[in-house]
């Protein structure tokens, strides 16, 4: 079980301000990480340090625009400065509007490219940059299960997840010789506001339930492991995987 420890890491998570980010973050930090908490509201960050204190844990948290590219290399200048690296990077932040296609405007496309695809890689090539320096590091993306399968009312969130899939294997093909692992976790239907919509559309619920074959959504806590694995010694050998949580539902 030793392996699976993080003690003396610095985690930095984005998203971590709810959600599955939040979870994650918690989880991490009871491993015995520094969580360095990344979000846009200051107040749901806020909380999420907190409850890592209440745990026992330790943070520090940035509120940033992920898609400002100088806004990004001054948050990790900032970390490294004040911890004097960054073991781990959780990239997690992203929206999943639910829209047709033919009312998907271009500000639309664009905002949901920037913030679920263009943040990953600035983020990744920040702090990707000092990873090669010190010759270690993780990484983990989160992408989705519709970067798998598709959607009928969401062209850009699958877009957007699925070259998060593939930008994980080209990264970990890329940064191998530096030591530094590149790994991905596909999410599926969780008990989090971003599924709001479905957990409330009876319809939709129901349908979603035949098409889990564990037939329930998943809870916040459950995507634990997977980050606790894939960021420590216990997946030393593991890069340019996804691993997918869902329930099963990417059988199909």
């Amino acid at each position: 079980m030793n392996q699976f420890t993080l003690e003396n890491r610095i985690a930095m998570v984005t998203g971590a301000s709810r959600g599955l980010g939040r979870a994650m973050a918690i989880g991490m930090a009871g491993a015995g990480a520094h969580i360095v908490a990344i979000g846009r509201d200051n107040q749901s960050l806020a909380e999420t340090a907190k409850e890592i204190s209440a745990a026992g844990g330790t943070s520090t948290v940035f509120q940033a625009d992920l898609c400002d590219d100088t806004a990004v290399k001054d948050m990790v200048q900032a970390t490294i400065k004040m911890l004097g690296r960054i073991d781990i990077l959780v990239n997690n932040a992203g929206i999943a509007p639910m829209e047709r296609t033919t009312e998907i405007s271009k500000a639309e496309w664009d905002r949901v490219i920037d913030i679920n695809l263009n943040a990953v890689f600035l983020l990744s090539r920040t702090v990707g940059r000092q990873m090669i320096e010190k010759k270690t590091g993780n990484i983990i993306n989160i992408a989705s299960v519709y970067g798998k399968m598709a959607s009928n009312r969401s062209l850009h969130y699958c877009a957007s997840k699925a070259a998060i899939i593939q930008m994980t294997k080209a990264l970990a093909l890329e940064w191998a010789p530096f030591n530094i692992r590149v790994n991905c976790i596909a999410p599926g239907f969780f008990q989090t506001d971003m599924t709001a919509e479905q957990q409330s559309n009876e319809k939709h619920y129901n349908f979603l339930m035949e098409k889990i074959p564990l037939r329930r959504f998943g809870k916040p806590e459950e995507i634990v492991g997977s980050v606790l694995f894939l960021s420590s010694a216990a997946s030393q050998y593991v890069t340019g995987s996804t691993l997918f949580i869902d329930g099963g539902y990417s059988i199909w």
